[in-house]
C-alpha cells in the first residue's frame, strides 16, 4: 500500500486517487461520499474500485488520515496517490 505526497504549493489543489475495494452498492458509494466530504474533500469521481478527490492545502487531511478514516468506516483502501493540480 503505497502513498505519495509530492511537494505542494499552498495555493494549489491536491488531488488524491484512491484504490478502494467493496464499493459494490449505492449505499456503500453514498457512505464513501459522506466520509470523504466529512474530511473536507471535494469528491470528483467514485467508480467501482477507484475514487478521485481534491482538497486545497488548508483542508488537506493527507493520505494517512484518509486511509484511517475510510478503514474505520469499513472500506478496504489500497494505494493512495497524491498529485498537485
Amino acid at each position: 500500500m503505497a502513498s505519495s505526497s509530492p511537494d505542494i504549493d499552498p495555493t494549489q489543489l491536491v488531488r488524491f486517487t484512491l484504490q478502494v475495494e467493496n464499493l459494490t452498492s449505492p449505499d456503500r458509494i453514498s457512505e464513501m461520499r459522506q466520509q470523504l466530504m466529512g474530511m473536507g474533500l471535494l469528491v470528483d469521481r467514485i467508480d467501482q474500485g477507484e475514487v478521485e478527490v481534491a482538497a486545497n492545502h488548508g483542508t488537506n487531511p493527507g493520505a494517512d488520515s484518509i486511509r484511517k478514516v475510510l478503514n474505520n468506516a469499513g472500506f478496504s483502501v489500497g494505494d493512495i496517490t497524491a498529485t498537485p493540480g
